[in-house]
């Protein structure tokens, strides 16, 4: 009894892991937050299909965001003492960047918001769009590297 009580729980906490893995990819491909699901974590012993069926609807659950939103304008912020704006409209538009002693560049900027995602000249980032603002993020979230734009 011993020894199938370890093989479930061996089943169990990978089939856990699994969850958990696919729950990290959804949530690091999207900006919207999924639900926390604290049924399978608060049971103590969970039959093999639960997790699976946990597993597949977690596969299978698309997270969906918001295409519609409607970007266009013209954003201004900061990024390491550089003056940046953008100008969108539509899914295109430009990055002009004035570093401290003057140094200016444009950039073409291409948006994916079906994935998030923001192409800065040769740079992809990802992106939220809120009410009057865009926060752009390099793909690892790393805080310091965010950079909010305001229109």
């Amino acid at each position: 009894m011993k020894e199938r009580r370890h093989y479930v729980t061996k089943k169990f906490t990978l089939s856990l892991a699994t969850v958990a893995s696919l729950s990290l990819l959804t949530a690091c491909s999207s900006t919207t937050k999924p639900a926390p699901s604290s049924q399978a974590s608060s049971r103590s012993e969970v039959s093999t299909s639960q997790v699976s069926e946990t597993s597949a609807s977690s596969s299978t659950t698309s997270t969906k965001t918001d295409t519609t939103t409607n970007i266009d304008g013209t954003y201004k912020g900061q990024d390491e003492g550089d003056s940046i704006t953008l100008v969108v409209t539509g899914n295109t538009g430009t990055w002009t960047e004035v570093e401290a002693n003057g140094d200016k560049e444009v950039k073409k900027v291409t948006f994916e918001p079906e994935n998030q995602r923001v192409f800065i000249g040769d740079d992809i980032k990802i992106y939220v769009a809120e009410e009057n603002q865009i926060i752009i993020d390099d793909m690892d979230r790393e805080a310091s590297d965010r950079i909010v734009l305001k229109k």
